[in-house]
């Protein structure tokens, strides 16, 4: 019984080696795979932050580009706002221009009847009985 009781007692530490070491085991295993897990998200961290800052400067560069188009544009819209007002004023200058003969041209026809219908009035007066007695 003593050599039973000795096997148990070896058998007993030798099992608990034998779990400790698959727990060992696995241990060591998660790790390496935590580690190559790390590696991979570090790798994947680098690459988006040189993303990021290719994104960045590539951005940078685009706004730059979209900031001197907008200018372009908006000296180009200025241009042509000067132009059509510059047009439109030549318009509003000649319509007045041309307004104004035609009531220019009204007036000296209005004086002209008027000049015509006193000589007529004169001559009417003339040769009215009425002016002869007076006379």
């Amino acid at each position: 019984m003593a050599n039973a009781s000795a096997a148990l007692r070896q058998a007993v530490p030798s099992k608990e080696l034998s779990d400790l070491s698959e727990k060992l085991e696995c241990s060591l295993n998660e790790k390496r795979d935590l580690t190559s897990r790390l590696s991979k998200a570090l790798d994947e961290n680098a690459a988006l932050n040189r993303l990021y800052s290719r994104t960045c400067a590539e951005s940078a560069a685009e706004r730059i580009r979209l900031n001197s188009e907008i200018a372009n544009l908006r000296s180009q819209v200025t241009g042509r706002v000067q132009s059509i007002l510059a047009v439109k004023e030549k318009l509003m200058r000649e319509e007045f221009e041309r307004k104004f003969q035609e009531l220019t041209l009204e007036v000296k026809q209005e004086r002209h009847r008027y000049k015509n219908a006193i000589e007529e009035m004169k001559r009417q007066l003339a040769k009215c009985i009425c002016q002869v007695r007076n006379r």
